[in-house]
C-alpha cells in the first residue's frame, strides 16, 4: 500500500465531504491506468506494467521500453487486470486523496480567475474615482 504523507492524509480527510464518484474507466487510456496505479501503489510505472502482465497470466508482448515508446493498446486481459486493480483501490479508498486534489485543482483555478478579475475591477474603480 502507498505510504501516505501528511498532505495525502489531510486530503483523504477532506475527501469525506466530497460526493463519492466512481472512476470513469471508459474514458481512460492504458497509460492513465498505469499512472493511477503507480500513484496508488507507490510503484514505478514499469513495475505496474510488469505486474499487470504477471497477474493476467500471459507473456508480455512488448517489453516496458518498447511499450513506453509507442504505447500501443494493451491486450484486453491486461487492461481488464488494470481495471480490476483500480476498482480495488477505489473500494479501499486509496484514491480519495486524488479526488480532493482534482476538486481543488478545478475549483482553485476558478477562484483564482474570479479573484484576478475582481482585483482588476477594484483597481479600475479606484483609478477612475
Amino acid at each position: 500500500m502507498r505510504k501516505f504523507r501528511s498532505l495525502d492524509y489531510a486530503a483523504m480527510v477532506f475527501a469525506k465531504v466530497l460526493p463519492m464518484n466512481k472512476p470513469n474507466l471508459h474514458h481512460m487510456e492504458d497509460e492513465d491506468y498505469i499512472s493511477l496505479l503507480s500513484w496508488c501503489e507507490d510503484w514505478e510505472p514499469q513495475v505496474v506494467y510488469e505486474t499487470a502482465y504477471k497477474q493476467s497470466n500471459i507473456d508480455p508482448l512488448q517489453t516496458w521500453d518498447e511499450w513506453a515508446d509507442d504505447m500501443r493498446p494493451l491486450p484486453l486481459v491486461v487492461r481488464t487486470e488494470l481495471e480490476r486493480a483500480i476498482l480495488i483501490h477505489d473500494g479501499v479508498g486509496t484514491m480519495r486523496a486524488l479526488m480532493t486534489y482534482a476538486f481543488l485543482h478545478s475549483w482553485g483555478s476558478r477562484v483564482a480567475m474570479c479573484t484576478f478579475w475582481a482585483f482588476v475591477a477594484v483597481i479600475l474603480f479606484r483609478w477612475i474615482t
